[in-house]
């Protein structure tokens, strides 16, 4: 029976595309089901109470917003959410920005007793306060983490088998095969 000879180069980039799908189907096996989360953001001078919110693709968030000192802003990256809370106030202003309503009274803002969307997009998405509440008010910032993270475990599952393939590409040299 004849062998098969293989290139170095070609076994390497089976195992990394190996390694890669196996990354993107771990990802895809440990998804869970959608929930209903509550959650309640506290603004602070310098800083939100979680600092980061990590949920789940599809999860459906409800977000009630508590100012304790003055009135702060909460400005959702990739979500369209615009939103100010007062203190010792139980419902507090949202907007979406991109509905140009400046122009309308209030500047297009609803009083709501809550936020409710639903996280459908994954990454990382900063939330910080768009309303000037101190001198250290740039740094009000927090992190809306929505998994998975496909990226993470496909990078995993590449490194895996780039640290396989180098082995087997050493030992094929080794062996004096190429």
């Amino acid at each position: 029976m004849r062998r098969i000879q293989i290139s170095s180069h070609v076994l390497l980039g089976i195992l990394l595309v190996l390694g890669a799908l196996a990354g993107l189907l771990t990802a895809l096996i440990r998804q869970t089901p959608a929930q209903e989360r509550t959650v309640t953001i506290t603004a602070h001078k310098y800083g939100y109470d979680p600092p980061v919110l990590q949920v789940n693709r599809g999860d459906r968030l409800h977000i009630k917003l508590v100012a304790t000192d003055v009135t702060h802003g909460f400005y959702l990256e990739g979500y369209d959410l615009d939103a100010r809370a007062r203190p010792e106030n139980p419902t507090f202003w949202v907007r979406h920005p991109s509905a140009r309503a400046e122009s309308l009274p209030g500047g297009g803002y609803e009083e709501v007793n809550e936020i409710t969307f639903t996280a459908s997009r994954p990454g990382k998405f900063h939330y910080r306060c768009s309303t000037t509440c101190g001198y250290m008010h740039p740094f009000m910032q927090g992190e809306l983490i929505v998994s998975p993270n496909y990226l993470y475990s496909t990078s995993v599952g590449l490194s895996l088998a780039l640290a396989v393939g180098m082995l087997v590409v050493i030992r094929r040299a080794a062996g004096g095969l190429t």
